[in-house]
């Protein structure tokens, strides 16, 4: 949930997670070798004068991707209405200005991080009929014209296609952030914003979005085929507390695809949304446990109703997709206390975001970013609930050379759980980078650590085994000299967030 979404965090909704359960279900064997890609995405920390140190600190939290929000608004021409003579599939058309994102391309490229460009944002002159968004500081109708989408993701997809101008490949693309929230897209419902819904309102986003994603999707696929276009990334609430701000994400999914609250194909409906993965944005009020208050919402307990629809969209012919359609999650993240005195604090926080990675890949979610690399700024003197404080980095006023890490990046870099289930402990992991390897589980005694296992990491660097501990002290995994965060097998009490 970014800059445009809601005011908590000024730019980006924070939500959060859960109760934890005594013990978690063990994958499956087919899901054992299911990869958990790790990315960061940032609004700042890209677009800063120490953008370089940014992108290697990325790299070094074991990262593999960054998500970048693309304003399609900044890159072309403004104004009412379209300039004449300006080819908007053109990349090379003078009437664009590509600067900012090709350096931020390059940057990410160089230090071996695959960029995934997330476009949304339309010009004035793309914009068909809608609604204003009522959120201070937005303009704009906000229901961008299929076919200029369509058009600007062709341009993005042959300008990063590795054959113009040396700019690097980029294959990962997703159409629009969040467009389940009125203030992203609109209308939401067939009620106007001026008025409040009722049980005769209607849901329309889902069907104002699924043209959108096929002009986009045949846009990217027409330049690469191996090309990805990602759909959904979806705010996971459309509640909060007593206000509406946007479509349950379920409902809205339901919509788009053409499915039942049963999660089967409706009747009468025949048409494919051309996507390869679909992702959501799970922030939770709580531990990974703490499930949405609402129906229809997403917090990670029900990503796996969020799967389960999915894939029966994808057996019921619903989704046009380049192979089997992945799921991912784009925007995840808890603040801090400190420096937000009302947030997790650090240690929890640290334990919080291995058990997220679990869920989340059990899941079956095979790629996550987390929002953000350093905690946000705060120049206007906003409330600490209005200000994001994320970051895996505590924020220097210096600048990012003397930003002091927080226990959550080694929990990112190197996550790892136990669960206890009786006499016996289901651990698992994922080495740094998701490497293959040996790792050693270990379980403290006093004031050390003794062996308790080693287990072989497979190809994507998970690892999981049922162990049998004779101690109740912590457990830690080590590999080449690094260790993770030791995970407790008592499990803490839940520690409710409020948002908005």
């Amino acid at each position: 949930m970014i800059p445009q979404t809601v005011a908590r965090r000024g730019r980006v909704l924070a939500v959060l997670c859960v109760l934890v359960g005594a013990f978690a279900v063990a994958p499956s064997a087919s899901e054992a070798s299911l990869p958990l890609r790790t990315a960061i995405a940032d609004v700042d920390s890209f677009i800063s004068p120490q953008a370089d140190l940014a992108f290697q600190r990325t790299r070094a939290t074991g990262a593999t991707a960054v998500r970048f929000f693309v304003s399609w608004r900044q890159i072309a021409p403004g104004g009412t209405t379209k300039p004449a003579g300006f080819d908007s599939a053109n990349p090379a058309d003078p009437h664009y200005d590509w600067s900012g994102l090709d350096r931020m391309v390059r940057s990410a490229t160089a230090a071996h991080l695959d960029p995934i460009l997330s476009i949304f944002r339309a010009p004035d002159w793309a914009e068909g009929p809608g609604e204003g968004p009522t959120y201070p500081g937005l303009t704009g109708t906000v229901r961008p014209d299929p076919t200029e989408y369509g058009r600007f993701a062709s341009a993005a997809a042959k300008r990063y296609s590795g054959q113009f101008g040396g700019l690097p490949r980029v294959r990962y693309f997703q159409a629009w952030n969040e467009p389940n929230l009125f203030a992203n897209l609109n209308p939401q419902f067939d009620t106007p914003l001026s008025q409040p819904l009722t049980a005769r309102s209607r849901p329309l986003s889902g069907n104002v979005y699924f043209p959108m994603v096929n002009a986009f999707a045949a846009g990217v696929h027409a330049v690469h085929r191996d090309n990805l276009v990602i759909a959904g990334g979806l705010a996971p609430f459309a509640r909060f507390g007593v206000q509406e701000h946007g479509l349950a994400p379920l409902t809205f999914m339901r919509q788009m695809l053409c499915m039942t609250a049963a999660d089967r194909p409706q009747r009468g409906c025949r048409r494919r949304s051309s996507f390869d993965v679909w992702a959501m944005d799970p922030y939770t009020q709580g531990s990974p446990e703490h499930h949405a208050r609402f129906p229809g919402n997403v917090s990670i307990p029900e990503l796996p109703k969020m799967r389960h629809l999915l894939l029966a969209a994808a057996r019921a012919g619903r989704i046009a997709s380049r192979g089997a359609v992945r799921f991912w999650v784009l925007e995840i993240s808890w603040d801090t206390n400190p420096p937000d005195p009302h947030q997790v604090p650090l240690k929890l926080h640290a334990r919080w975001v291995a058990e997220g990675l679990y869920r989340m890949w059990s899941a079956g979610v095979s790629l996550v970013a987390w929002f953000q690399l350093r905690d946000a700024g705060n120049p206007n003197n906003l409330p600490d609930n209005a200000v994001s404080q994320s970051g895996l980095y505590f924020r220097c006023a210096g600048g990012l050379t003397c930003d002091t890490p927080k226990p959550a990046l080694a929990a990112f870099k190197f996550p790892f759980v136990a669960y206890r289930s009786g006499r016996t402990v289901l651990v698992w992991g994922r080495t740094p980078g998701g490497v293959p390897g040996t790792v050693t589980v270990e379980q403290q005694s006093g004031q050390s650590w003794r062996r308790l296992a080693r287990l072989r990491a497979d190809r994507n660097g998970i690892f999981t085994s049922k162990l049998s501990p004779r101690r109740s002290g912590d457990l830690r995994a080590t590999m080449g000299g690094t260790s993770a965060v030791p995970f407790s097998l008592h499990v803490p009490r839940d520690f409710p967030v409020a948002v908005l």
